[in-house]
C-alpha cells in the first residue's frame, strides 16, 4: 500500500502595513481648498481628499514617465491610489488640524502695491479678491495652518520608494488649497526634516532627477528646470515663514507676464520694470489684427497655461483664450513659482519648469485656431529665447534666480 504524505497548505502571507506621519505647516497663506468655491474652511481647512489628489498628480509627475502608455499609467495609478472600483495600497488622514488667523488679499498687500512696487504676491491672488460687478466679496485665507498626515501603506520597496518621491516633490514643489502652482499654501514639516526637506539645492537632484522622456503625454518631473534665488531667513516681522521669497516670485512674475525684459534700443540693457507701464509681448497685437476667416495664430503667452482673459481697456483686444483638448477648457502652466522650505531653516524663491505636452489648439471665442509660436516677438528676441518657457528661465536668471537645478 502506497503511503501517503500530507501536503500542507500554502502559507498565506499577511500584508505588510506601515504607517508614515508627517507633520506639517504652510509658510505661505492658504486660499480655497473647500467644498465651497474660492472658500477655506476655518476649522478643517485641508481635507484627506484634496492631498489626495495633490499627491496622485505629483505621482504621475514623478513615477509616470517609466510607463509607456496612458492605459498602463493608469493601471499602475489605480493599484496604488484606488478607483471608483477598487481600493488602493495607500490610506491617508489628515489629524490635528490647527489653522492660524484669517487674512484676505488687501490685508496682505495694502493698496494693491504702489505704482513703484506693483502688485507684490498679490498678483497670484486674483481669484480671491472683490468682484464689484459681479458682487462677490473679498474671499479670506489662513496663515500658519498646522496638520499631520498619516499614511498606511502596503507597498513594496520600489513603490514605496516613489511614494516617497512624490511625497517629497509636493512638499518642495506643491502645497494645500488651490492656487498651489503661485505658492499658494506652500509647506514645510516640522519634524524628520533631513528625510522631507533637502539640506542644499543640489539635493533636489539627487532626490528627483529621472531619465527624460521625449515628448510626454502628460506632466513630468523628469527633465525640469529649476531656477533658485538667494536663500531668505525669515524674519521675526514676517507676518508667514516664507512672506519675502513669494513676494519676490511676485515681483518676478508679474514683470515676465508684461514682459518687461526688453533690451533699450539706445543701451543694449534690460529696461528695468515699470508696472503702470503696457506690455511688450506682441500677443496683443496679434489678437487686435485676427479675422475671423484665420486657421492659425501665432502667440506665445498660450504657452504659459491657459485660460487668459483680456479684459477691454479702451480700443485694446478683450476676450477669453482658452485651450482645446479633452480635458476641458483649462491647461494648467508649466511653470511653477513658489518659496522653497530647506533644512537650514532658510527659504529660497524658486521658478519650476515642467515637462509638459504643449497646447497645439486654442479657442477664442467662438473661433477654433492652430496655435504656433511667433517667428518674432520682442521680448523673445530681447531674451534671446526659442519660446516662451526658455525665456522665462532666462528672465529668471535676470532676475537673480541665478542658482539652476535640472532634474
Amino acid at each position: 500500500m502506497p503511503r501517503t504524505i500530507p501536503i500542507s497548505p500554502p502559507e498565506l502571507k499577511t500584508p505588510t502595513l506601515e504607517t508614515w506621519t508627517l507633520k506639517l505647516k504652510t509658510i505661505t497663506p492658504m486660499f480655497g481648498g473647500s467644498a465651497t468655491p474660492r472658500e477655506v474652511d476655518p476649522e478643517n481647512p485641508v481635507r484627506a481628499a484634496s492631498v489626495r489628489g495633490h499627491l496622485r498628480f505629483w505621482w504621475r509627475a514623478t513615477a509616470g514617465g517609466q510607463y509607456t502608455s496612458a492605459e498602463k499609467l493608469f493601471e499602475a495609478e489605480e493599484q496604488i491610489w484606488g478607483s471608483a472600483e477598487r481600493y488602493g495600497k495607500v490610506a491617508l488622514r489628515v489629524l490635528e488640524q490647527a489653522a492660524g488667523q484669517l487674512v484676505k488679499p488687501s490685508e496682505l498687500v495694502p493698496d494693491k502695491g504702489t505704482a513703484k512696487t506693483g502688485p507684490l504676491e498679490k498678483f497670484f491672488l486674483h481669484p480671491f479678491n472683490e468682484n464689484k460687478t459681479e458682487r462677490i466679496p473679498e474671499a479670506s485665507g489662513l496663515q500658519w495652518v498646522e496638520f499631520s498626515l498619516e499614511l498606511t501603506l502596503n507597498l513594496s520597496d520600489a513603490e514605496r520608494e516613489h511614494l516617497r518621491r512624490a511625497l517629497r516633490a509636493w512638499i518642495a514643489f506643491g502645497g494645500v488649497g488651490a492656487r498651489t502652482r503661485r505658492g499658494v499654501g506652500a509647506l514645510e514639516v516640522t519634524a524628520d526634516l533631513p528625510m522631507w526637506l533637502p539640506n542644499k539645492p543640489e539635493q533636489l537632484k539627487d532626490w528627483f532627477s529621472q531619465k527624460p522622456v521625449e515628448n510626454p503625454a502628460h506632466t513630468l518631473l523628469a527633465g525640469a528646470v529649476v531656477c533658485l534665488g538667494q536663500p531668505r531667513k525669515p524674519g521675526p516681522s514676517d507676518p508667514y515663514k516664507g512672506h519675502k521669497a513669494w513676494r519676490e516670485l511676485g515681483s518676478f512674475w508679474a514683470r515676465f507676464r508684461k514682459g518687461h525684459f526688453v533690451e533699450d534700443p539706445q543701451t543694449g540693457e534690460t529696461m528695468p520694470y515699470t508696472p503702470m507701464a503696457g506690455g511688450k509681448w506682441r500677443d496683443h497685437k496679434t489678437l487686435l489684427a485676427l479675422s475671423k476667416d484665420q486657421e492659425q495664430v501665432a502667440l506665445a503667452k498660450p504657452y504659459l497655461g491657459l485660460p487668459i482673459v483680456y479684459q477691454r481697456l479702451g480700443n485694446s483686444f478683450s476676450g477669453t483664450l482658452e485651450a482645446v483638448h479633452k480635458q476641458g477648457k483649462r491647461m494648467a502652466s508649466p511653470v511653477i513659482l513658489k518659496p522653497i522650505a530647506f533644512a537650514d531653516g532658510n527659504v529660497r524663491p524658486a521658478m519650476v519648469i515642467l515637462k509638459a505636452p504643449a497646447p497645439e489648439d486654442i479657442k477664442i471665442g467662438d473661433q477654433k485656431l492652430a496655435l504656433q509660436l511667433p517667428d518674432f516677438d520682442p521680448v523673445l528676441d530681447s531674451l534671446g529665447a526659442d519660446d516662451p518657457l526658455e525665456a522665462a528661465r532666462i528672465a529668471a536668471q535676470i532676475q537673480g534666480f541665478a542658482v539652476e537645478v535640472r532634474l
